[in-house]
């Protein structure tokens, strides 16, 4: 009986032995794994590269592994020769620290993207780039002698922006761009933006992003011509915009009758738009949108973002999935806010001073939105305050603090099967076509609709 006692308890250690040697193996197995993730996504600099020139910078640029700083001052693009004044960052898992540094960009000195992110893994830090006009003006307010003077001041980038980043993983970080030089500028888009523009066409756009899990964070885009700030296009995806300014210029659209020069495209095109007399009492957006996705470039994560004076504001009503947090979309020339299908905005707001709050692009449905509407008392145009398309949304409008607005304009619903919570003085409008929606508003509230479920509050109450 001892004899199996001891056999049995021998055969139990070590089965223990064993069962501790095996765990062993596995925790040190599972921790190399788990570093080897770690390492993979992290920049791993192997040497710090020291440059103090733009040519420099160049070269560098293009290796890995490397902590790259170049030496705080200001620097001109034009010190590169002409046809190597790319900034081509092919390589992969740098720091690229250009803080404290300034690079002028004479407009017309380069057509294509000056600076180009094609490695992966790379944190591209600080730097101000400023496209800067060879005559030293800094603000267009003359767009006669400005579109008059093609040749040097509206050069254009064929379309191009002034950052592209085709590679994955990376990082633009605290960038400031100030982008000038398209034709034309001063019209916003109402002599075309594609293949049937009428005077020829050259954009000038901020960052273009090509690439996979790349993110914006801390930047600034002052987008002083037509194009827009920041766009992700195919085969993007997953990109994040965070505490980021995208900020373009407005013009109204009865200046354009103050243009009679035989040279100047309102006289050239009779005054006309889309066969139609150029209106005389809205504000024409000179640039593009200031976050756009086009069809194809993905999802986006957009997060205390602020965009001003743009054609749309956050506009990613084409991507595959969208989610907008504590964001300002204001003074925009088309909408403010649009989503895809299923996106959402929470701790958000926006106005309606020269287009609509949100336009519900293309009737996108199923959208969950928080946005706080700040009044807007010197509102130009026919627009409403929101035009609510498509079917199934969550929607709660918050009102600022201050006094009750005067200017109430509607916000008009016309899908079906919403809730809308409207804790704002501004009236709702449900069209014939609206029905079987649920509505609880501070505001009047008129129903052309049918089935449609209506709760009038007196006053704003929590949540």
């Amino acid at each position: 009986m001892r004899n199996f006692q001891k056999l049995v308890s021998r055969k139990l250690l070590n089965n223990i032995g064993y069962s501790l040697s095996f765990f062993v193996v596995l925790l040190v197995f599972t921790t190399m794994c788990l570093s080897f993730k770690a390492e993979d996504k992290a920049v791993m600099h192997t040497s710090k590269i020291e440059v103090s020139t733009l040519a420099a910078l160049r070269d560098a640029v293009q290796k890995s592994n490397q902590m790259i700083v170049m030496a705080p001052g200001s620097y001109t693009l034009t010190s590169l020769p002409e046809g190597s004044r790319k900034l081509v960052c092919s390589g992969s898992n740098n720091l690229i620290d250009l803080s404290g540094v300034y690079v002028k960009v004479p407009v017309g000195a380069i057509k294509e993207s000056y600076i180009v992110i094609s490695g992966n893994h790379n944190t591209f830090k600080g730097g101000t780039f400023e496209d800067a006009y060879v005559n030293g003006l800094k603000e267009v307010t003359d767009f006669s002698r400005y579109n008059q003077d093609r040749s040097t001041l509206a050069f254009g980038l064929k379309g191009q922006a002034v950052l592209s980043v085709t590679g994955n993983d990376n990082i633009i970080l605290n960038t400031k761009l100030t982008v000038r030089g398209s034709f034309p500028y001063g019209y916003g888009s109402i002599y075309g933006i594609g293949r049937d523009n009428v005077f020829g066409l050259d954009k000038r756009c901020g960052i273009l992003i090509n690439g996979k899990r790349n993110t914006v964070d801390g930047c600034e885009v002052q987008q002083e011509a037509f194009g827009h700030g920041i766009y992700m296009q195919q085969p993007a995806d997953e990109t994040l915009i965070k505490n980021t300014l995208v900020e373009g210029r407005m013009r109204p659209s009865a200046d354009l009758y103050e243009e009679t020069h035989p040279k100047d495209l309102p006289v050239r095109s009779d005054y006309m738009t889309k066969g139609k007399p150029i209106p005389k009492n809205v504000m024409y957006p000179l640039s593009e949108d200031g976050i756009r996705v086009y069809t194809h470039g993905g999802s986006v994560i957009v997060e205390n973002c602020t965009v001003k004076k743009m054609r749309g504001g956050i506009r990613v009503y084409l991507a595959s999935k969208a989610t907008v947090t504590n964001s300002i979309a204001v003074d925009c020339g088309a909408t403010n806010f649009n989503l895809p299908k299923n996106g959402k905005i929470t701790g958000s707001s926006g106005n309606f001073t020269y287009a609509p709050l949100s336009d519900f692009r293309l009737s996108r449905s199923h959208q969950d939105i928080e946005l706080t509407i700040l009044p807007s008392p010197n509102a130009v145009g026919p627009h409403n305050l929101a035009d609510v398309l498509g079917d199934n949304h969550h929607i709660v409008l918050h009102r600022s603090e201050g006094p009750i607005d005067q200017n109430l304009r509607p916000i008009v619903v016309k899908g079906k099967h919403s809730s809308i919570r409207n804790e704002t003085e501004y009236p709702i409008v449900l069209e014939p076509s609206a029905s079987n929606n649920t509505i609880v508003s501070f505001g009047k509230v008129t129903d052309h609709g049918t089935n449609n479920k209506i709760t009038q509050i007196e006053q704003v109450q929590g949540d």
